[in-house]
């Protein structure tokens, strides 16, 4: 094909045009979708309330909500971090931006990304969705059942959702079976890749911190307990008040883990400034 006949020119430009509209496509359904799960939760969540989420003006998102927006892979970047998109998810929007290879594939390949994938993603739903926690927590009750129906009645959740959970525990080979089909923790320590963690960490968090709201409207006060503390510090000490937390979380546990356990409870301890640091003037 003469790279230089008008056609040709012609049938490239409709090419990239027909990639382009696939990525922007892509990107406006991935971005109704998520807005949606939010408002599911949260039905008072505004657009406005979405767009500073992911970083860009309220008009921005309108724009892309609407199709009118050309999307680069810069832009697709950080919108998959501010969504906390899963390794999947993330690959899954990246392929919409090829870039060139400059050797031939391997026919397992493709097998091997899969795998790699679904592994990562799997890491990143445990540590991200707070539930994975608490069925690992719950096994160590003394009433413990391994029928998904009674664990799904004990956290409150849907039988689908503690189904998939368990399988995906074991994947990752967080629980097994025995012989008589009953689930057993397999691991007492677990490790990720820093890229994993890091962004599934931050949603956990998110997720913690929308519990501790709702445990504070729904829990009776005599099952719950929640305080606060304000102060002025030297920032210089704070690495001293992450050591005496931690040492307060570990002493708390061993007060608190005692036999028969019963109930899974969660300890969230946040610090965090209040104050903003001052712009230097020259």
């Amino acid at each position: 094909m003469d790279q230089n006949d008008p056609k040709s020119v012609a049938q490239r430009g409709c090419s990239s045009y027909t990639g382009a509209m696939k990525e922007q496509i892509a990107i406006q359904k991935l971005l109704q979708t998520k807005y949606e799960e939010i408002r599911d939760k949260n039905p008072s969540f505004s657009r406005r309330a979405f767009a500073k989420k992911l970083g860009i003006s309220a008009g921005a998102v309108s724009e892309l909500f609407n199709g009118r927006r050309q999307v680069s892979k810069g832009l697709a970047e950080r919108l998959s971090d501010r969504l906390l998109l899963d390794p999947q998810e993330r690959s899954e929007l990246f392929k919409l931006f090829p870039e060139k290879r400059r050797y031939k594939k391997e026919s397992n390949e493709d097998e091997v990304t899969a795998n790699y994938l679904q592994l990562s993603a799997d890491q990143f739903h445990v540590i991200g969705e707070w539930y994975h926690f608490a069925i690992l927590t719950l096994m160590r009750t003394s009433d413990f059942q391994s029928d998904p129906k009674w664990v799904s009645e004990r956290l409150g959740l849907p039988i689908t959702t503690i189904k998939q959970a368990i399988e995906r525990l074991k994947r990752i080979e967080l629980i097994t079976e025995d012989k008589n089909g009953n689930l057993v923790r397999s691991k007492t320590r677990y490790r990720t890749t820093d890229d994993v963690a890091n962004v599934s960490v931050k949603k956990a968090h998110l997720q913690y911190l929308d519990s501790a709201r709702k445990a504070l409207e729904q829990v009776p006060v005599d099952q719950r307990d929640f305080t606060s503390v304000m102060m002025a510090i030297d920032p210089a000490n704070l690495p001293k008040a992450k050591e005496l937390i931690r040492k307060f979380q570990d002493e708390l546990t061993e007060v608190l883990e005692t036999k028969p356990k019963s109930e899974v409870y969660q300890l969230h301890v946040s610090l965090f400034p209040l104050t903003e640091t001052p712009k230097i003037t020259q």
